[in-house]
């Protein structure tokens, strides 16, 4: 008897246990059920933020609302799903899998309200400077706008920061489905969103200080052209003085360098305090302000710019930028074309490198009234900088896109004193510094005496490496300069050039290279040397530079390493080419493609690839 009872209660106990575990089951059913509801409309959520976010970037404000509504209900429905539970959510809670897919949903619905309030904030203010209004509002007018628009930013970066804390949270859950991809998918895009939204707020900062919201700033202006090659462009030929004044912007003076030049004899560096290229002439010469792009660094040349200004008995100014031709025809694809007064031309995107190099050659000077090849340029200059600041800010997204395209392709620099302005473009490349780098590293810096051939010459670069197994390298560069265009006797007797070039951080010139004609000292890091040399018309000619890097790359010892190579083109200089060739040493590979053979050099080259060693 004693054994049927105990095995009755037992078997109650068992039914008991069998119940309690039917219904948790049950109610991990339901659960589930409503949470893949809840999924769903987070599905939807995320994928109208992704096209808000595109439609952001393509500056379509009305699509970037749309969407972002869409996101707003998607997420309010995944809300409500979630609720629905009810008290069951209580006992989902303790049930192993079901518990971290409702913690997984509660975050995911929390970041994806955040990420669609931080849209609405970046919506609203790109809505206060390019929304109604902008049609007839210039963009050096916008400064009210730009404090705006950074008051948004602030306001979504403050969001994204909190929706990516809610997702790290997420980490080492076990989600399943459309949850776990949702989730991987918002840890890797929002911290890259985050970094968008505060360079673009840093931007907007150094823009607002750049235009004096509560003062006034003056910047130097210089064109510069590259048919007379320098490091940074070209020979300075024209000048103008940008000033800023409470948030406007306008610019007070433009005219050719000689006009500034001639009357201010005493704004000059002496002779023998000059740099290389003007004490190795013989007899040395004096250096002015349409040379100081001397150095590979527009830093450097726009602070001894800023002190020649002032020798030459004017104010110190703020900062200086450079543009070339290139980057006057990258506006103009924005600003529509120009007339330029007194030459009866009409300047387009597409002509006005062509109409600016025929007028700076002498086949220019005696076309059109009063045809000075240098003034044609200076009022160019001058035409399409007045339109540019008389943009309506309805344009202000495309003309920043080709500014800042210009600006990465080196066509333009600026140099500012202020810290908050001088950040941002550091940290773009904007400055026209030579960069800090690690690996391999090549830039030829040239400096042109006596032609407007710049156009005409073209350059191959052989450039062989060889990786040795502790890392080191030994790279060999055979520079081949052509001179493609005929004989000139002003225009292009030769393409005379004392000619810097800079090598790997830490490498030591080689006695294989051709015998430099003077040291240089390091620049960033890397070391550097100078020679001369000159094609003469329609001919070539050679230059030999070869280093040795103590650490040219990590040796891939049981897992991989890279080889990387920055290559720097000579700013708004087209047809160059480099021919590459790296061999590895025996136990290499490449863990991929390896670099390739020639590469055009129509932009700086910044590559990585990978290498591992044999197994």
């Amino acid at each position: 008897m004693k054994t049927v009872v105990a095995a009755w209660g037992a078997g109650r106990r068992i039914r008991r246990l069998i119940g309690a575990s039917a219904a948790v089951l049950a109610v991990g059913g339901f659960c589930a059920v409503q949470l893949k509801e809840a999924a769903g409309a987070g599905r939807e959520g995320r994928q109208a933020l992704v096209r808000a976010e595109a439609a952001l970037s393509d500056g379509d404000l009305a699509r970037a609302r749309n969407d972002l509504g869409k996101a707003g209900d998607a997420f309010s429905t995944m809300r409500s799903d979630v609720r629905r539970l009810g008290p069951v959510m209580a006992v989902g809670r303790f049930v192993p899998f079901v518990r971290q897919q409702v913690r997984g949903i509660e975050a995911f619905t929390d970041a994806g309200v955040l990420v669609t309030e931080s849209g609405v904030h970046l919506a609203e203010a790109a809505d206060a400077l390019l929304g109604p209004g902008a049609e007839d509002r210039p963009i050096s007018g916008a400064t009210d706008q730009l404090r705006t628009l950074g008051a948004g930013l602030d306001a979504g970066i403050a969001s994204l920061d909190k929706a990516i804390e809610r997702i790290a949270g997420l980490d080492g859950y076990r989600l399943v489905g459309p949850l776990a991809s949702a989730q991987r998918e918002m840890a890797r895009r929002l911290p890259r969103l985050s970094s968008r939204a505060r360079s673009a707020r840093d931007g907007v900062r150094a823009l607002v200080a750049f235009t004096a919201v509560d003062g006034r700033r003056s910047y130097l202006v210089f064109s510069q052209n590259p048919d007379e090659v320098r490091p940074t462009g070209g020979y300075i030929g024209t000048y103008g003085l940008l000033s800023a004044t409470k948030g406007r912007l306008s610019l007070d003076r433009y005219a050719s360098i000689e006009s500034w030049l001639d009357p201010r004899p005493q704004a000059a560096v002496p002779a023998d305090q000059a740099p290389t290229a003007f004490r190795i002439l013989d007899p040395p010469v004096r250096q002015l302000i349409a040379n100081v792009n001397h150095t590979a660094s527009w830093p450097d040349a726009a602070r001894l710019a800023n002190d020649l200004w002032q020798r030459g008995g004017e104010a110190p100014v703020d900062g200086v930028i450079s543009f070339t031709p290139d980057f006057l025809a990258r506006v103009l694809t924005v600003t529509g074309p120009v007339d330029v007064p007194g030459f009866g031309e009409r300047v387009t995107s597409a002509n006005l490198v062509e109409r600016a190099d025929f007028y700076t050659h002498l086949e220019g000077s005696t076309t059109g009234p009063g045809a000075d090849r240098k003034r044609f340029v200076a009022v160019l200059a001058e035409v399409v900088l007045r339109r540019l600041l008389e943009t309506p800010a309805r344009d202000l997204d495309a003309l920043g896109r080709v500014v800042a395209a210009g600006l990465d392709a080196k066509e333009g620099m600026a140099w500012v004193a202020d810290p908050d302005v001088a950040r941002p473009l550091q940290e773009r490349g904007w400055d026209g510094a030579l960069p800090r780098t690690t690996g391999d590293f090549f830039f030829e810096a040239e400096f042109e005496y006596a032609a407007k051939n710049g156009r005409s010459l073209k350059r191959t670069f052989d450039h062989d490496v060889t990786l040795e197994a502790d890392g080191s390298a030994r790279t060999t560069t055979r520079v081949t300069i052509a001179n493609t265009a005929p004989l000139h006797v002003s225009a292009n007797p030769d393409s005379l050039s004392y000619i810097t070039v800079y090598g790997p951080a830490g490498a030591v010139l080689d006695p294989r290279s051709d015998r430099p004609d003077a040291a240089e000292p390091d620049m960033a890091g890397h070391p550097a040397a100078g020679w001369i040399r000159a094609a003469p018309p329609l001919g070539t000619t050679t230059l030999t530079i070869a280093w040795t890097a103590p650490r040219l790359v990590e040796p891939p010892a049981g897992g991989r390493s890279e080889y990387r190579l920055d290559w720097l083109r000579l700013p708004s200089h087209a047809g160059d080419v480099l021919r590459l060739q790296v061999h590895l040493p025996p136990g290499w590979r490449w863990a991929g493609p390896a670099p390739p053979a020639s590469i055009a050099l129509d932009r700086d080259v910044h590559g990585v690839w990978p290498i591992e060693a044999v197994r």
